[in-house]
């Protein structure tokens, strides 16, 4: 929008208004705790028989309308695209506001200012005014329109350093309090205004009802109607009046998220409209009529179709029917969802009615793809001109337009507000009123303070297991109590509480000198941190808790036989409903705190009897291990009711429970019925395909893989991973020889790797994966492994390596595996697209042939673990050095490596880093790494064992140190390092950790092994991974890495 005469009074109008608004809010306290009401407030009701038109207590207002119109007349359309775009902090600079015209920005969980996990209130509101002062800047003769910063404060600010916490939603929901939650928006806005943000993606409206999703804990309730009240209360909390001490709120996840099959996150709702209208849209209806200003699009489909390209319910039903018109805002990379969309482009989005484009890191590509889809008319001129309007509008709305930048409004900067005594007081009181008591055999509860009592349990004296997901980071792991400056552990409120009342509080978190010398035994166990769909358990596994977490069942186990005759009070630390019935059977009283925030003193208030526990269910408790889904109104009899929660005056006794279990997951195919079968399953054979089965090869240049050509003289090659030609085997040209010059892997596969066959008769019928193989020559890796997928990543699989290398050279063998056993890593029977596959990250030559499945020749009970014998892997149990002035130790530690690919095709491309394992610089020999210039580039240094290294006996006083340089950070925001177990970088690891650099200097750094203590320490394959945080640009990183060891300090 060009800068006009025309719009000179409107600049100079809001500009009066702001000097007006500093001297009205001048040394004036200005809370924002009015609302505005709407002319008619909706009642919760379950009878809609259609979307209801609502009535916003925002309503139109002429004179925004007006002015929005002005605005947008004069715009360009690349000023308009702009608007519509947020990227992420990190991927965005103020400067990137000024020439791209960028209408918002956002920080993702585990985002931070100066990527500075400690970041004070100060640094967020100075990169705050930096994004500010470059969208209202005119110097480039544009207009100035005011930035919207959209953060995740879902549990108070829950990403910021020293900000109180409060309970995540499930144990908000057990308080069953809307003006609680009211007063929590309140706090919670204040906290962002603090900052100077302007905008949090909250509340979390989801409806759940399948506890396997792992956003269970987001949610308030299974049932809608708590949901209602609640949607209400945040958003009046939160938006208040606009004030300078509130925040535009967002309605999310628009639609059906919590009602997903299976409880798989972002997987698709298949409920009818009608429940999807009376059951998910509760929260919807509330907060709508409340004046949210925003509502976000879920990664979940409706029936098959994705939300963010759902024309029908996001345009005819949100914005039409129910009359709504403030702005849709997609989630993370969401378009990229949509079918035949990217992350970078997406019309269908934008047509279907998403008005602002979460873009974290592909914005440019996005902004000028978008602007030819509107040039080429793909996109109408009207959308976008809608889609402006909308985001206009609320700006206007919010005061974004009137209020000064983001440090001259009220108490920016001031860190003390945003743990204020009575922001923690709430919090506190928050926690009383979530507790829900499940059992108090003999009344237990409360305890006495003068008491000497023993308190056990990993999730005692953490606060971050306390705390949970989006807490400090994405996962909320990684975090150590003295990132918690205001916060007190569940074992420092009981400590204070009993040391005040004259008794005392020991702690032992593995439960040693537990005896009956005690007057009565805490033990607060319960899940570690996860968010979105890192939480969600598989239909391979069941709701018992004991199967997550056995050391803390052991732990109950001990406790009981070294004290009999003490009473176990056991606090369950939970973002869900579990089975527990074994661990109820170990206890005395049992209660679930959920996830209680910050201020775990809270649970000490109730359990010595100073508050009265008042929580009540509002999620139905599992009576088997299975019995899931189950929720309110359903026919099935949970163990405790929606609703259920003693007081310290019921009778709590509750009769021993039982510990039957499931012998598979609860989602797991039933084959039962599927009868059996003689036939074989021919895969490969006689040289040839057989069935709808292709033999295919893959590798790191491309892993979508090539067919293997039938042609005998023929070699199928992808360079530099793995070739085939053909050989003789049983008859003329029968056998496949299978050269691995690197990583690769060979398999059959369905034609169209996307559908897979229903194979469950062979599962009833002790069938058998056989093969003949020639090994030509040895595995290099100790990684070679045996497969079935079921559509990755569901798969089964087995490390054949030791098998393949105890074979004779050069002659044929038939191997034959069980398919139980592969079953019992994970296939899935019913959906079987790959029966067979070899993978090996290192050389090897075979040759195979005869590849199929044989009925009856595994007998009724297996024996895996004597098919595939596993060795002990090399042990490391005392202080170690791994690479000074070089490797130390050849036969356990590999050579420094890297891993680099092309990040839009996934090729790996090793050139990109240019690695020196032995650069001298002056002084010793250090590992030097290099990073390329090409673009869409990302890369890995690498530090890795022979093979998997167990440090279990350093689990819990062993740390990894090394020294660290960054010589050139360009254009990247930080450095991270990591540990990786069992091969698996995105489940079984330490997650990126931030390091401690200053630029040309040698740092050190420790990674503390009791820190993570789901690591497999008995599995570590990587010691070590360097690289630029993941989402920054890696070209022309320049590091050095020297004196790697293991210490025990």
């Amino acid at each position: 929008m060009r800068k006009t005469a025309f719009h000179g009074p409107l600049v100079l109008l809001s500009s009066l208004a702001l000097i007006a608004g500093c001297e009205q809010n001048n040394g004036k306290k200005d809370d924002g705790d009015s609302n505005p009401t709407p002319s008619t407030e909706l009642e919760f009701r379950t009878d809609y028989s259609d979307w209801p038109a609502i009535t916003s207590a925002v309503p139109l207002d002429d004179d925004i309308e007006t002015k929005v119109a002005e605005i947008l007349a004069n715009m360009t359309l690349a000023e308009k695209v702009g608007q519509m775009v947020q990227p992420e902090i990190k991927a965005a600079t103020p400067e990137d506001v000024i020439e791209y015209h960028l209408g918002s920005v956002l920080n993702g969980g585990g985002s931070w200012p100066n990527n500075n996990k400690q970041a004070t209130a100060a640094d967020w509101l100075a990169l705050a005014d930096g994004y500010w002062e470059a969208s209202m800047s005119t110097d480039d003769g544009y207009e100035g329109i005011p930035l919207i910063w959209g953060t995740d404060a879902v549990h108070g600010h829950s990403n910021v350093f020293g900000a109180t916490l409060f309970p995540h939603n499930i144990g908000l929901g057990a308080a069953n309090d809307p003006d609680l939650i009211k007063r929590i928006g309140v706090a919670t806005a204040k906290q962002v205004t603090v900052t100077g943000i302007d905008w949090t993606f909250a509340p979390t409206l989801a409806v759940v009802r399948d506890d396997r999703w792992g956003r269970t804990y987001e949610g308030y309730s299974e049932d809608g109607e708590i949901v209602f009240h609640y949607g209400r209360a945040m958003v009046e909390g939160l938006q208040g009046n606009f004030s300078e001490a509130n925040v535009v709120a967002t309605a999310k996840h628009f639609i059906g998220d919590g009602g997903t099959e299976l409880g798989d996150d972002q997987g698709d709702n298949v409920a009818d409209e009608n429940e999807l209208r009376n059951v998910h849209a509760q929260g919807y209806f509330s907060s709508l009529n409340a004046g949210v200003q925003t509502v976000m699009a879920s990664f979940n489909s409706w029936n098959g179709e994705k939300l963010h390209g759902h024309e029908y319910l996001m345009n005819d039903v949100l914005k039409k029917k129910m009359g709504f018109d403030g702005f849709i805002v997609s989630d993370w990379n969401g378009i990229g969802q949509v079918e035949n969309c990217s992350n970078d482009s997406c019309p269908q989005a934008i047509n279907a009615g998403i008005d602002m484009i979460m873009v974290p890191n592909d914005w440019k590509s996005f902004i000028e793809k978008t602007i030819a889809s509107v040039n080429a008319g793909d996109i109408p001129m009207e959308r976008i001109d809608d889609a402006v309007t909308r985001i206009l509008r609320v700006k206007f709305r919010a005061g974004l337009f009137d209020k000064p930048k983001p440090s001259e409004r009220l108490d920016a900067g001031v860190s003390e507000q945003l743990a204020t005594d009575d922001m923690r007081a709430l919090a506190r009181e928050a926690v009383r009123k979530s507790l829900v008591m499940l059992k108090n055999q003999n009344q237990v509860l409360p305890l006495a303070k003068t008491g000497n009592i023993l308190v056990a349990g990993k999730s005692a004296d953490s606060i971050e297991n306390q705390t949970g997901g989006w807490t400090l980071t994405w996962q909320g792991t990684n975090n150590s109590n003295e990132e918690f400056p205001n916060a007190d552990s569940i074992f420092a409120g009981i400590d204070a509480a009993v040391t005040a009342g004259g008794g005392t509080a020991t702690l032992s978190a593995d439960g040693a000198g537990a005896d009956d010398t005690y007057d009565a035994i805490i033990a607060v166990i319960g899940e570690t941190p996860y968010a979105e769909g890192q939480g969600d358990l598989s239909k391979f596994e069941t709701m018992e808790f004991a199967k997550q977490e056995p050391a803390d069942l052991q732990l109950l186990e001990d406790l009981k036989a070294a004290a009999p005759n003490t009473p176990i009070i056991t606090l369950f630390v939970t973002g869900r409903p579990m089975w527990v019935n074994k661990e109820l059977n170990l206890s005395d009283a049992f209660v679930s705190v959920w996830l209680p925030g910050s201020e775990g003193a809270g649970v000490a208030d109730v359990i010595f009897g100073d508050h009265a526990f008042t929580g009540k269910l509002s999620f139905s408790w599992p009576a088997e291990d299975c019995q899931v889904p189950t929720n309110r109104g359903d026919e099935s009899t949970p163990l405790f009711a929606y609703g259920f929660g003693l007081t310290v005056d019921d009778n709590g006794d509750l009769a021993a429970l039982s510990e039957e279990v499931s012998d598979k997951g609860c989602g797991a195919p039933d084959i039962s019925e599927a009868g059996t079968t003689n036939e074989p399953l021919n895969i490969f054979t006689s040289g040839s395909n057989a069935g709808d089965f292709v033999l295919r090869i893959g590798g790191p240049s491309n892993w979508d893989g090539i067919d293997v050509s039938s042609d005998a003289a023929a070699t199928t090659t992808l360079t530099g991973d793995i070739e085939v030609t053909t050989e003789d085997g049983l008859i003329q040209f029968s056998a496949k020889k299978v050269d691995w010059l690197g990583t690769g892997q060979v398999y059959s596969q369905t034609t169209d790797k996307t559908v897979g066959q229903d194979l469950s008769p062979y599962a009833n019928s002790e069938a058998s994966l056989i093969f003949r193989v020639k090994v030509n020559e040895a595995p290099a890796s100790t990684t070679v492994n045996l497969g079935m997928h079921c559509v990755y990543p569901c798969l089964g699989e087995l490390n054949i390596a030791s098998l393949l290398s105890d074979l004779t050279l050069d002659e044929w063998t038939e191997l034959s595996i069980p398919l139980q056993c592969f079953l019992d890593d994970g296939l899935d029977i019913t959906n079987v697209n790959t029966p067979f596959l070899i993978f090996s990250d290192d050389t090897m030559d075979l040759s195979i042939e005869e590849v199929r499945w044989e009925p009856w020749t595994a007998g009724a009970t297996p024996d895996c673990s004597s098919i595939i014998p596993t060795e002990p892997a090399p042990t490391i149990t005392t202080a170690t050095d791994i690479y000074i002035d070089g490797i130390t130790d050849a036969d356990l530690f590999a050579q420094p490596g890297t891993w680099a690919a092309n990040t839009d095709t996934w090729a790996e491309d090793p050139s990109y880093i240019t690695l020196n394992a032995a650069f001298d610089d002056g002084t010793s020999t250090v590992i030097d790494a290099r990073y390329g210039t090409t673009a869409a580039r990302k890369g890995v240094v690498l530090m890795k064992g022979t093979e998997a290294l167990d440090m279990s006996a350093l689990a819990t006083t062993g740390a990894l140190q090394f020294d660290l340089k960054v010589v050139d950070l360009a254009a990247a925001t930080g450095i991270v390092g990591k540990m990786v177990c069992s091969n698996d970088g995105n489940g079984c690891t330490t997650g990126d950790l931030g390091l401690t650099y200053t630029l040309n200097e040698w740092v050190t750094n420790t990674i503390t092994f009791a820190d993570f203590d789901t690591f497999e320490f008995s599995e570590v394959t990587s010691i070590l991974e360097v690289l630029p945080i993941w989402e920054d640009n890696h070209n022309d990183v320049h590091f050095q890495i020297d004196n790697v060891r293991i210490v025990v300090p």
